[in-house]
This record gives C-alpha cells, sequence and structure tokens, in this order.
C-alpha cells in the first residue's frame, strides 16, 4: 500500500471518528444564539434569493452569507421555521419538538458536512507548503479535536470561519513560498468568503501586508535592484488579492448589487475594522506609494534593520510568547493567585481602562488556547515556540518548516494583540480560528521532535504511522471522556476546579430540558431558567431574564440554575427591589447555586463540579 492511500484511509478514519461522535449530537443540542440563524436569517436569506429582494439578504453585521449559503442545503427538506419562531418559551406538543429537532439537524448537517470535507483542503494546503507527515498530524489534530468538533455541530458562523481563516493563510503563505499566482487568487478568493461570513476575517487585511515585510525580514536580499523589485511586486500582488476579495463579496452578496456602500460595511466599516480603519487604509496607501513612487525606500529602511538582526527577530519575540506560556501555566497552577483568568474570560467585553485591562486579556487569552487543546497538542506546540527560540540563522530559509511555524504564531500574537487592545478577552469562542493554527503549529513542532537524530530511527517508515494511530487513539479517549459536551472541553492538564470555556454554547440544556419533559404533568409546569436554550425544548411554559412583566403573576415550579449564569443572576436576580425577588421569595442565593447541593437533577459538565447545570425546586431552598 503506497504513502498516498494510507494518507487517505487515516484521514477517512479521522473523519469516521468524528461522524461516530459529532453525528448523534446534531439533533441533541440547543445552543446560544443559534435560533437567530435557524428560525430567522438563514431561512431569510433564501426567500430573498427565491423573491429577488436582494436588499433581504442583507442579514446582520456578521454578514453571515457563507453560512446561510451552506446552512440553506437543509430547507427543502423542512417546513418553514418561521412558523416555530414563536414557540421557543410555549407549551409545545411532542409533535412540535420533534419538527423543531428536526429542522436542527436539517440545518445543521450541511454546515457539519463541510467541516468534515475542509480537511482535506487542510491537508492538501499543509501539504504543499511543509510535508505529507506535517499535514496529515495537523489534520488528525483538527479532526479530532473536541474544541473544532464542538462548533462544527452548530449554525453559527464560528462553525465556518475556523476554517476559512487559516486556509487563506495557508494559501498566501504558499504563494509567497512558490509565486505561484494560483494561490494569490485562491486567497483573494478565500479572504473574501471569509468576510462574507464573518467581519473578523477583515484582521487579514493588515496581517497578510505584515506577512509581505516578514518574508522579506527573513530573506536575503543583497542587491537594490532586487529589493526594489521584491516590494514592487509584492506589492501589486496584493493589490490584486484585495481587489478579487472585493469582487468575491460583491458577486456573492445580492445586497451590494443595489447598494455597492456594502462593499464598505463589510470591510473597513466592520466592526473589526470600525475603529481603526484610518490607520489600516491609511498604512496600505503609505506602503503603495513608497513601493512605487520612492522605490520602497522607508520600507527597505525599516525591514534591512530587523533583516540583519532577523534571528534576534524570531528569538526574541518567540521568547515572549513563551514567558506568556509559562507565567499562564505557573499562574494556573498555583490558583491564579495573580490573575483570575476564569472572571476575565466570563466577561469579554470590559470597560476597564486599557492599562489594567491588557495584560489580563493578553495572558487570560493563552489560557483558553493552551488548556482548550489536548494535552499532546498544546505540549507539541509549546515546544515548537521553544524550538524557534533555539533557531539559528543558517536555519531561516524558506523550506524550514519552523519558519512558517513563526508567521502562524505571529498571526496569533497579534490577533491575542488586537483583541486586547480592543478590551476584548480571548474567549474560545473568540478566537476559534486560532486552535487550527494551533494545531498545524503542533504538528510542526511534532514532526521536528521525531525528527532528531536520535529519535528519527524510532519514527522512520512505516513506524511513522504507529505514532499516528496512537494519537487518533489518546485523542478518541479525549473525545470518549468529554462527550457529549465537545465544546465545553478542558485539557486534563487543567486543574479540576477550573474551566476554559466560561462564555458556553448552552451546553447541558438539552439535557436538562428532557429531565424536564419526563416529569409528570410537564406541559403543565413553569419555570425560569438562567440558559434560556431549556426553554426552546421544554413542553412547558418557561420564562428567562429579569423584566418584571416577564415575570409577574408567575409561580415558578422550578429554577434552572448554571455555572454560566450564576454571575448575571446573582448580581441582578436578588435584589430586594427585583421582579425575581418579589416573584420567587427571598431565596438563598449561595445555596440555589451550590453545585452539590438544593437540586432535583443535576449534569456536571465533562464530570467538573465547578462546571454544572441544575433543576432546582425553590420550595426546598432555606430563606435568606
Amino acid at each position: 500500500m503506497n504513502k498516498k492511500t494510507i494518507h487517505i484511509l487515516i484521514i477517512f478514519t479521522v473523519i469516521a471518528v468524528n461522524l461516530f461522535f459529532g453525528l448523534p449530537r446534531i439533533a441533541q443540542y440547543t445552543a446560544v444564539d443559534e435560533t437567530l440563524w435557524s428560525y430567522d436569517r438563514v431561512p431569510k436569506f433564501w426567500r430573498s434569493i427565491e423573491k429577488g429582494n436582494w436588499r433581504g439578504t442583507n442579514l446582520c453585521d456578521k454578514p453571515g452569507i457563507v453560512l446561510a449559503m451552506i446552512s440553506g442545503a437543509g430547507l427543502p427538506f423542512i417546513p418553514d421555521p418561521r412558523d416555530y419562531e414563536e414557540l421557543q418559551f410555549k407549551p409545545k406538543t411532542p409533535e412540535q419538538l420533534a419538527m423543531m429537532s428536526k429542522i436542527y439537524f436539517s440545518l445543521r448537517l450541511p454546515v457539519y458536512l463541510f467541516t468534515l470535507a475542509s480537511l482535506f483542503a487542510f491537508y492538501f494546503l499543509i501539504k504543499r507548503l511543509l510535508s505529507e507527515k506535517i499535514a496529515l498530524l495537523a489534520v488528525v489534530f483538527m479532526g479530532l479535536s473536541p474544541i473544532l468538533l464542538g462548533i462544527s455541530l452548530i449554525v453559527n458562523t464560528d462553525a465556518i470561519i475556523w476554517i476559512l481563516m487559516p486556509l487563506t493563510l495557508l494559501s498566501f503563505l504558499i504563494y509567497q513560498k512558490e509565486g505561484n499566482k494560483k494561490f494569490l487568487y485562491l486567497t483573494g478568493l478565500l479572504l473574501g468568503l471569509g468576510i462574507l461570513n464573518k467581519f473578523i476575517a477583515n484582521l487579514l487585511f493588515p496581517f497578510l501586508l505584515a506577512l509581505i515585510f516578514l518574508k522579506y525580514i527573513l530573506s536575503d536580499y543583497e542587491k537594490t535592484e532586487d529589493k526594489i523589485k521584491y516590494f514592487k511586486k509584492s506589492m501589486r500582488d496584493y493589490l490584486m488579492l484585495v481587489a478579487i476579495a472585493l469582487l468575491t463579496i460583491f458577486v456573492f452578496y445580492p445586497s451590494a448589487w443595489i447598494k455597492p456602500k456594502e462593499l464598505l460595511n463589510t470591510t473597513i466599516y466592520s466592526l473589526a475594522l470600525k475603529k481603526v480603519w484610518p490607520f489600516v487604509v491609511g498604512a496600505i496607501v503609505a506602503f503603495m506609494a513608497d513601493a512605487f513612487i520612492l522605490k520602497s525606500f522607508i520600507s527597505r529602511k525599516i525591514c534591512d534593520f530587523f533583516s540583519i538582526h532577523k534571528t534576534a527577530f524570531i528569538r526574541t519575540l518567540s521568547f515572549v510568547i513563551l514567558a506568556v506560556v509559562a507565567f499562564v501555566f505557573f499562574n494556573t497552577y498555583s490558583e491564579m493567585k495573580f490573575y483570575d483568568f476564569e472572571e476575565i474570560l466570563s466577561a469579554p467585553k470590559s470597560d476597564m481602562p486599557l492599562s489594567q485591562e491588557f495584560p489580563l486579556n493578553f495572558s487570560s487569552a493563552f489560557y483558553s488556547l493552551l488548556f482548550g487543546l489536548t494535552p499532546l497538542v498544546s505540549a507539541m506546540f509549546t515546544l515548537a515556540i521553544i524550538l524557534l527560540i533555539k533557531i539559528k540563522r543558517a536555519e531561516i530559509t524558506k523550506d524550514n518548516s519552523l519558519i512558517y511555524a513563526f508567521s502562524l504564531l505571529l498571526f496569533i500574537f497579534i490577533y491575542y494583540l488586537g483583541n486586547s487592545i480592543s478590551n476584548i478577552s480571548s474567549t474560545v469562542r473568540y478566537q476559534i480560528v486560532n486552535y487550527p493554527i494551533a494545531s498545524i503549529i503542533a504538528a510542526i513542532g511534532l514532526s521536528e521532535l521525531i525528527g532528531l537524530s536520535i529519535l528519527k530511527k524510532y519514527f522512520s517508515g512505516i513506524k511513522f504511522y504507529f505514532l499516528v494511530f496512537f494519537i487518533v487513539a489518546i485523542s478518541i479517549l479525549s473525545l470518549f471522556q468529554t462527550k457529549p459536551f465537545f465544546l465545553a472541553y478542558s485539557s486534563k492538564l487543567l486543574p479540576e476546579k477550573f474551566i476554559v470555556n466560561l462564555k458556553d454554547m448552552g451546553d447541558g440544556s438539552w439535557e436538562i430540558s428532557q429531565y424536564l419533559n419526563s416529569l409528570p404533568n410537564a406541559n403543565q409546569l413553569v419555570i425560569w431558567s438562567d440558559k434560556k436554550q431549556v426553554c426552546e425544548k421544554f413542553v412547558g411554559r418557561c420564562k428567562t431574564g429579569f423584566n418584571y412583566k416577564d415575570l409577574a403573576n408567575f409561580k415558578f415550579d422550578y429554577i434552572v440554575a448554571s455555572t454560566s449564569g450564576k454571575k448575571e443572576t446573582t448580581s441582578r436576580a436578588f435584589r430586594s427591589n427585583s421582579p425575581f425577588y418579589t416573584t420567587v421569595g427571598a431565596v438563598d442565593v449561595k445555596k440555589l447555586y451550590s453545585p452539590n447541593e438544593f437540586y432535583d437533577f443535576k449534569i456536571n459538565i465533562n464530570n467538573k463540579e465547578s462546571d454544572f447545570i441544575k433543576v432546582v425546586n425553590p420550595a426546598t431552598i432555606p430563606i435568606n
């Protein structure tokens, strides 16, 4: 059996394992914000296309067009989802519940299958850029990642963006390596689709420009003519890339056909660039003028300095990142003595001063990443950083995989930098694109490790595939341990009391609703839940939030309390003038959210007592 056949079989094995865990979960999950897409935006997009209502394809600020296109493949197999949207908080019949499950299954399945098919695209591009071994390892890491599996099961722009942004990066790096214009065009196409899916992809505009300068720094141009020629060609190709991306947006975004300003709304006026677009556009214009008018005088002066000190540049930046990684591990294992990462990540958008918030957001971003990866991937990711610190000048060539690891690591660094400056915490969802990128870096780290002279003989030839199947086996074990709450995964490296995904996507809500539905006269029960996702699959009457009109005149039979809902509920619901207080009574909030007492039914997410969702009879809790 030749190598190509073995690799294809392994990829299909990864897909089969992914399907084994993911397929049963598609209809048995209720996710945050998914109702907006399933009941409204996806049907609205295709309804607008059918009627020629091009303005109606403007769905939201995401803008979510690619998601709507893919998910919409399930619409012919279900009734109009709008007929079921109003039932979310109302009593439902078993037939209505079954149809709601079918709606979700039909709209989620195309998205899920798209994510699985993307593994072949990742393999092809990584193989082209790096090697077959690294490509195979990266696909195994990504395809069996609990968090990436979890995000792929829902109708949400994050389920697509984790594919499009990394593929865009890989395609551009291949273009830089080979000079093949096909990959420049592919980069523009992927970038346009990424922006059409979620505005965060706009960050690639400045980053791809930065990669042009990085390549110059890491190269050894000696003649001035060659330097001028490089910048002129690179800037010309960059303009071509931008033009293809904008053309892609225009072609696939009908709303832009009648309102061309939508091109600006999805790019420089988007949330990703809204505050900084003058600087981004100004920088691009300045560098273009420098390349075409000043013969790259300014660019050469700046980049030549870094090029002379390229080894120190790579080592220094890698050391800074490794220092942050070391601090994250130290702080976590010392009971978060210095920074409470959980507190930071539970409120992703803060109003604290930048000087106070920046170090908190920057370090907590690595917490979400390192403990959201499986232990092996996290270790190999860290190893790759260590190897970059030890890199020698002679090793800085386009054929060295570590150089591409540095480019990818630089993306993660800048991504965290941007979020931190914007006072945004990088939760699992807010940095979902970094998990596949970290997986590729980890694959490079592992490849470098088994390529060492003292280990090479143990992993050469067929022995390499024994390692691959070992990785598949331990990855399956991780999936079994976290099943079915894949998106709430926390590495075994993380102490038991801590959680990675503080802003979860509704994990446990479906299971709680099934328990409530099994109770006698469930359709006559009235509950309050700090997770609105419970309401959607509950047959009785369900209330959420703290609005007086919503809560007045109701006597709640049960309260659903969860770890993720604790902070908001305790700060708002139990004040003496709160409608929740006057409706339910002076419930002891500490006991309501006590993880190990006062509950009729409880689920520990991923078997962590610190991450729970439970059903409480308010009559059983002592009065405060």
